[in-house]
């Protein structure tokens, strides 16, 4: 059987990534295996071409212990990242030798599970979020011998209570809460903060909860701009510094009934946002009362829910509200030690499976096992959301104050 074990990473970048891949290389050599790493996520496997071996030292890289030593100390992916599904790949970024010009979207799951065989794989283990874990699920119910390491600083992934890069995240997401309110405070203004959440607000809610931020907006529940209004003003003349931050969960949306009422005060990148974060039905009938046809055609809208919810309240407050996006800054820096031991932890598991032979499996940490591993079907059975009524004050926009165990 053939000892070489490749290593992925893909979505986007979480502080201890790197520490990861390291540890899997020097514990996976340390087992007598040849550790390969995959650059760029699946795209790699998908622009490898063993008809061309021109393309397998653009894709792929025979790891050392000398190679990855440093690594560790620096953010981002060594491996590169990408955010391809193999499943629905767009035309433009099928490689030429497997384009099917009949087609706009193509499924290359046949031409991954061949790679992998060409290649010799023993193993495939995968650094991802729920979107690359879930592609990686679909590869191990066609037969892909995989292990699966969960990371993403949402810690949103079922079948887990910790993913590698939420601690660093959540604590510079607080770290910089509190610069904002610095700023905030020698200005007098209202700021809006805004941070990665699209379909769940825990890691926001965490981020406000022991930042102190003053409301906090997540995906899970609507918001009233003129409620937000109200109650960010009583916030700011409250406060003796005269400041208000509000914390706004990317994925955050108007109720419905007020949608109509707002959007045309809204910015032409904030409109397309608005109507973005609709369903399809609901934004084909906006389309023509808001004017902006081309701009949900193109879909090309850089605006995100802070930038609404900034705007929205320096309509209906009067005053100056200034946006600052941590969106990106969450995903960098050097991974706190919860992270370090959480990239270690995951790495040893992992590669004991694959000297074992074990795959089809998720690392994962659990309050009543710790370090563990799950079956990787587990992360379709749902999806780590905030559990309102436990955690949120939905009339105030505020987290409960409560015991709350996070990682």
């Amino acid at each position: 059987m053939s000892e070489r074990v490749a290593i992925l990473t893909g979505g986007g970048d979480v502080p201890g990534l790197n520490m990861c891949v390291k540890s899997l290389v020097y514990r996976l050599i340390d087992f007598g295996h040849q550790p390969i790493g995959v650059r760029k996520g699946w795209e790699g496997l998908i622009e490898y071409n063993h008809r061309d071996r021109s393309t397998y030292g653009a894709n792929f890289i025979e790891l050392t212990k000398n190679i990855v030593r440093p690594i560790d100390r620096t953010p981002g992916s060594f491996l590169h990242s990408s955010r391809i599904n193999p499943l629905q790949t767009p035309h433009a970024q099928v490689p030429e030798f497997l384009r099917d010009p009949t087609v706009e979207i193509q499924d290359l799951t046949e031409h991954i599970k061949d790679a992998i065989q060409q290649l010799g794989f023993r193993a495939l283990i995968v650094i991802g979020d729920d979107d690359m874990l879930y592609y990686a699920e679909h590869l191990d119910q066609h037969g892909v011998p995989i292990i699966a390491i969960p990371k993403t600083i949402y810690n949103n992934i079922h079948g887990t209570d910790y993913t590698l890069g939420f601690s660093t995240g959540m604590a510079r997401g607080v770290n910089f809460i509190h610069e904002l309110q610095a700023l905030a405070g020698s200005r007098e203004q209202i700021a809006v903060a805004e941070t990665f959440g699209i379909r769940s607000g825990f890691s926001s809610l965490m981020i406000a909860f022991l930042a102190g931020a003053d409301r906090a907006l997540i995906p899970e529940v609507p918001y009233d701009p003129e409620r937000l209004a109200h109650l960010t003003l009583q916030d700011q003349a409250l406060n003796p510094n005269n400041y208000a931050v509000v914390l706004v969960s990317d994925g955050s949306r108007i109720v419905a009934d007020k949608i109509a009422r707002y959007t045309p005060h809204l910015s032409l990148r904030s409109k397309s946002a608005v109507l973005q974060s609709m369903t399809a039905e609901k934004a084909e009938a906006a389309r023509e009362e808001f004017d902006l046809s081309e701009v949900v055609e193109t879909g090309t809208s850089l605006a995100g829910s802070g930038m609404v919810a900034a705007e929205l309240l320096q309509h209906l407050t009067g005053k100056e509200v200034f946006l600052q996006p941590l969106n990106y800054l969450l995903r960098t820096g050097s991974p706190d030690g919860q992270d370090l031991l959480g990239a270690t932890n995951f790495a040893m598991l992992a590669a004991r499976l694959a000297r074992e032979g074990v795959y089809g499996r998720m690392m994962s940490f659990q309050q009543q096992y710790t370090w563990t591993h799950v079956d990787l079907n587990v992360i379709k059975q749902g999806e780590k959301t905030v559990n309102v009524d436990e955690m949120y004050d939905e009339d105030n926009y505020q987290p409960k104050v409560k015991v709350i165990w996070a990682a």
